[in-house]
């Protein structure tokens, strides 16, 4: 739905790769959902590098409502549109009316995905990313209360030039609260014509202690990922069959609407592309396996 991106986080190419933001309109997006929904898609997802900050150059605000949220509600109302997913959004850009979005718009999928990248202040400032850790926090308390179940994922960088010990746990404690859902937690690496890259050597962290925070930090995560999908075994999912796993061709694949992948047995011709309840008979790692209810 959109393109580009004006932040410049001292991490990232993409400001200097692909320019600044420009957004596609409204109407050519539905219209797009429009022919997608007729072909049998049930899903769409709206991409966008500062994805819920879309059009804000370009196009108004309406009763209170950004561009984002007003291109939410017109997918919402397009027919055969059962699940609506966006990707990846920017925390100064989850506003009051986006978090509302979700108490009325069912369609929204319960999954949101917004990178933090530190939990401490003083790193997020070396990031150049405009919010605290604190704002970051009561963000995650807002959006938890405005749907029951709703599961949140993040992005992390660890060994940023300039993370102290001290910068490194108050991160993790960050996580030790929030308990995200999931976490891609990424080893901080130097991107040639970016500002980080060109930080003094001095402070740049060596590899040994990134990988050792990198670990460190999944084994946390996993502490309080697990115990979520053992708590779905003998329960009943919604899932979008998308299909043959790719791992194992006899079986079929699909997604909660949290975004959990499920495996199960049935006919692919029949029910790729369908929605239906599965029920979870166990679970390994990040994948949950079960059956299909009532489906052949």
């Amino acid at each position: 739905i959109m393109q580009g991106c004006n932040m410049k986080c001292t991490f990232c190419i993409v400001p200097y790769t692909r320019g600044g933001e420009r957004g596609r309109p409204i109407a050519d997006i539905v219209e797009e959902v429009r022919r997608l929904a007729d072909r049998g898609v049930k899903e769409v997802t709206l991409l966008g590098q500062i994805v819920n900050l879309y059009g804000r150059h370009e196009f108004p605000a309406v009763d209170g409502k950004s561009p984002f949220v007003q291109l939410l509600e017109a997918v919402h109302e397009v027919p055969g549109i059962q699940r609506i997913r966006f990707t990846s959004p920017h925390p100064i850009g989850y506003k009051k009316d986006l978090i509302e979005a979700f108490t009325y718009l069912p369609k929204l999928a319960e999954h949101v995905h917004l990178p933090v990248q530190s939990g401490s202040n003083a790193i997020l400032k070396k990031m150049h990313r405009p919010y605290t850790a604190e704002k970051f926090e009561e963000l995650i308390e807002r959006i938890r209360a405005a749907r029951e179940g709703i599961a949140v994922t993040t992005d992390v960088i660890v060994g940023f030039p300039g993370e102290t010990d001290e910068h490194y746990l108050e991160t993790r404690a960050m996580f030790e609260r929030l308990k995200f859902d999931n976490a891609f937690i990424f080893r901080y690496s130097k991107r040639r014509g970016t500002p980080a890259a060109e930080m003094e050597e001095a402070i740049q962290v060596p590899e040994r202690v990134k990988e050792e925070r990198n670990q460190d930090l999944l084994k946390l995560t996993n502490s309080f990922i697990y115990p979520r999908y053992e708590a779905l075994v003998g329960s009943d999912v919604e899932v979008l069959c998308e299909g043959p796993s790719k791992t194992n061709e006899a079986k079929l694949t699909g997604r909660t609407r949290t975004n959990k992948i499920v495996i199960f047995d049935g006919n692919p011709a029949r029910m790729t592309g369908q929605i239906f309840d599965v029920h979870i008979e166990s679970t390994h790692g990040f994948t949950l396996y079960g059956q299909a209810a009532g489906v052949e």
